[in-house]
Order: C-alpha cells, then sequence, then structure tokens
C-alpha cells in the first residue's frame, strides 16, 4: 500500500485527480486530521512512481511554488512592497510557461522532481507538508537563484517602463516646432514632412543636437522609431494595413492621441 496525507483538500484532490487517472485502484479518504490518498495494491510498479512523482509536482507547482518564491523576495530579498512582489510573482508565472530563448535558468524543477523521486521511493506513507518542507529546505539555493533571474527580469522590465515614460513625456512637452510629420509603413517605416519630401538622418542627428535630451541621446540613427522621437512632432500621422506590427504598437503608446491612423491607400505623396 502507498499512502498520502494531505492537511489540505484541495490538494488531495489535485492529487487525486491527477493520479486516478492512470490507477483505479487509488482511493480519497477524509480522516479526522487529514485527507488521505491510498493505492491499495501490493505491486508498486516504476510507472506507478513516476504518477506520483508527476502528481506530487503538480500540486507543488500549483499551490506551493509561489509561496515559495514570495518567502524568498520578502526574506532573502527583503522586497515588502506589494505591487512589486505581485508583478515579480507575475512573471515567474510567465516563465513557468516558456522562459525567455536564450536564458539559462537554474534547474529548479528538475532538482524538485529528483528530491520526489528519490523522496517517494523510499516512503510508503508521505505526509505531503513533512514532504514539501524538506523538498523546500533541499532546493532552497537553486530556488533563490532562480528569484533572482526573475528579479532581473523585473528590473529591466521597470527600468523600460522609465525610458518609455520619458519618450512619452518629451513627444508631449517638448516643442521642437515640428507641427506634422507623415509615418509610411511598407517593408519598413518611412518619415516625410508635410510638404512630401522624407527625413533624412542627416535632419535627424541635427535635430537630436538642437534639442538634446537624456532619453534620445544614444539612439541609433537607423532604429525606426528614432525620427518620432527626436523630432517629436505635434502631430504624426501613421498610413500602415498592419496596425498590430510591434513598432506600430510602441509609437502607439508614446505618442497616444497626437497619433492618427490612416490605411496605406490614404497616403498623400508619391513614393519614388
Amino acid at each position: 500500500m502507498i499512502c498520502l496525507q494531505f492537511s489540505k483538500r484541495r490538494e488531495a484532490d489535485l492529487f487525486y485527480n491527477s493520479v486516478v487517472k492512470e490507477q483505479e485502484l487509488w482511493l480519497l479518504k477524509d480522516e479526522l486530521e487529514h485527507y488521505e490518498v491510498t493505492l491499495e495494491n501490493e505491486n508498486k510498479s516504476q510507472s506507478t512512481y513516476r504518477e506520483i512523482v508527476q502528481a506530487c509536482l503538480q500540486v507543488i507547482r500549483a499551490g506551493k511554488w509561489l509561496g515559495w518564491m514570495e518567502g524568498v523576495l520578502r526574506h532573502t530579498y527583503y522586497y515588502e512592497d506589494r505591487r512589486e512582489i505581485e508583478r515579480i510573482l507575475e512573471i515567474g508565472r510567465e516563465f513557468e510557461g516558456e522562459p525567455p530563448s536564450g536564458l539559462a535558468m537554474p534547474p529548479v524543477y528538475r532538482n524538485i522532481q529528483s528530491f520526489l523521486e528519490n523522496y517517494v521511493t523510499l516512503h510508503s506513507v508521505i505526509n505531503f507538508d513533512d514532504m514539501c518542507v524538506d523538498c523546500l529546505k533541499d532546493s532552497h539555493r537553486l530556488i533563490v537563484e532562480y528569484t533572482g533571474f526573475i528579479i532581473d527580469e523585473y528590473k529591466q522590465e521597470e527600468a523600460y517602463q522609465l525610458l518609455l515614460d520619458s519618450w512619452r513625456y518629451r513627444v508631449q512637452n517638448r516643442d521642437t516646432g515640428v507641427s506634422l510629420l507623415h509615418l509610411y509603413q511598407n517593408n519598413g517605416l518611412t518619415y516625410f514632412h508635410d510638404e512630401g519630401n522624407p527625413i533624412s538622418e542627416s535632419e535627424t542627428l541635427l535635430y537630436m543636437k538642437q534639442y538634446p535630451d537624456e532619453s534620445i541621446k544614444d539612439l541609433p540613427l537607423h532604429w525606426c522609431i528614432t525620427p518620432a522621437l527626436v523630432h517629436a512632432p505635434d502631430q504624426l500621422v501613421i498610413y500602415t494595413n498592419k496596425p498590430d506590427d510591434p513598432h506600430l504598437e510602441l509609437i502607439r503608446n508614446i505618442f497616444e492621441e497626437k497619433a492618427t491612423w490612416k490605411a496605406q491607400s490614404e497616403f498623400p505623396f508619391k513614393m519614388s
């Protein structure tokens, strides 16, 4: 017999619903002080152990993991602000689905799974809460490292938001004397004066020097958003059939009501 004891009905149900798909001999019992999920089968195969481990891992990730991360945030990294903690945990949930490509995250889930495999093999009666305490101790160093990666992502996000705010402030408040620009999207983004002549990189560089700003001083001239930020027109008319383009989404976020959207066919000038 294999028996797992849970203090919370929700966790017992989650475990039971996971393993019962594979083994119909599992039973869920409501005892006086806990909930028991038992397998009345003397033949404990390797597949049975794998199913138990996967079910335990599922319960941990659903009910324990974010709590472990929050504990690390509060007691190792000394975060106190609820808004910051919630955003970092939200990023953690996003990373669970698909971490950014090229980022080598600490193998915390593999470590937890390895711990569970050893633990389940050695015990026929398992108190789930006690097992989780031991698992947390065993994986704590990796959880700290993993949470550090999430914090780095959060800090980058915060820095980007500050930069975005500074760009928005420039566009909304800096008077460069440019009242209207036209932005045509075809294979790329091309900016035009209201008279119909395209803006050159030399013009953008001149405006960058004439209207200096910390938020734009290091922008590459070839970046397709740079002319919009440097010239900071009072009104930007955008001609596109793909308004969901990521660059145009960024411009929409910065210019807000100063941006007007039209179809490509409404572009008033001839393309050379």
